[in-house]
């Protein structure tokens, strides 16, 4: 259930600005790998129009098939991104984190369901109204058209890796990506926070809680990393996580 008048505010009085973040091509040591894609007066016209607005863990922000009128980023947390199929069998397909964009709408409705995982902050901007700013300012336009084709670009890799990965290096693969946000790894003390739980995770990795639990045990005992506690790891050698993916295939 939602707290639409104690929890949104228009995104203006929040003096957070939105961000639409992707990876940068070429990495430096000045600059950070997630890179936003919006200089500040883009970021100001996007204010004018969204609304900031809060979500507990648990909570639906759209089911699919229902009526889209708005997208979101998101501004803190994680947002699982979900579809089911015919069997009625639930698939994560993706995690949004923050400056990630989801909810364009396919003919007029959403596609998939998204949760909060954990506490959520998203810019909920209405469709109609974003449409008609992307039509007035161009360098807007190619902000999102670049956001968008980094969304593809993903998808791409997610299918190469559940088609040639091992349960281990999935779960390496995703460690690896989290670490590039600072909202989740505290590089100086090495620390990932894992909000969502064994059985998103399972679900995202196409395979069971019980195997992910197995896999991060085989992880810890091999000097990769150390579970402080149920949500929170200590990455010990990241270049064994990297160098766990040049490994050869096999079952897990």
């Amino acid at each position: 259930m939602r707290y639409v008048l104690e929890r949104e505010i228009p995104a203006r009085s929040s003096g957070r600005p939105p961000e639409l973040r992707a990876l940068r091509l070429e990495r430096t040591n000045e600059q950070p790998r997630i890179a936003n894609l919006l200089s500040p007066g883009q970021q100001s016209l996007l204010q004018d129009i969204a609304t900031l607005i809060t979500f507990r863990h648990g909570e639906d922000i759209f089911l699919e098939g229902s009526e889209a009128h708005s997208v979101y980023t998101v501004a803190s947390g994680m947002v699982r991104i979900s579809r089911t199929a015919e069997s009625g069998r639930r698939q994560v397909m993706a995690f949004a984190l923050p400056g990630d964009l989801f909810g364009v709408p396919e003919q007029g409705r959403y596609f998939s369901s998204t949760r909060a995982v954990g506490e959520v902050s998203l810019y909920r901007i209405p469709w109609l109204e974003l449409s008609a700013l992307l039509q007035r300012e161009p360098a807007l336009q190619a902000s999102f058209l670049v956001r968008i084709a980094f969304d593809l670009r993903q998808a791409q890799k997610r299918i190469l890796v559940l088609g040639q990965q091992n349960v281990s290096q999935r779960l390496a693969t995703f460690l690896l990506e989290l670490m590039e946000h600072e909202d989740f790894y505290d590089a100086d003390r090495r620390q990932l926070r894992l909000p969502l739980s064994r059985f998103d995770l399972g679900d995202y990795l196409g395979t069971s809680a019980e195997t992910v639990v197995r896999v991060l045990a085989r992880m810890e005992k091999d000097g990769l990393l150390r579970r402080l506690s149920s949500r929170l790891l200590l990455i010990a050698d990241a270049g064994g996580l990297s160098e766990l993916l040049r490994g050869r295939r096999r079952n897990d």
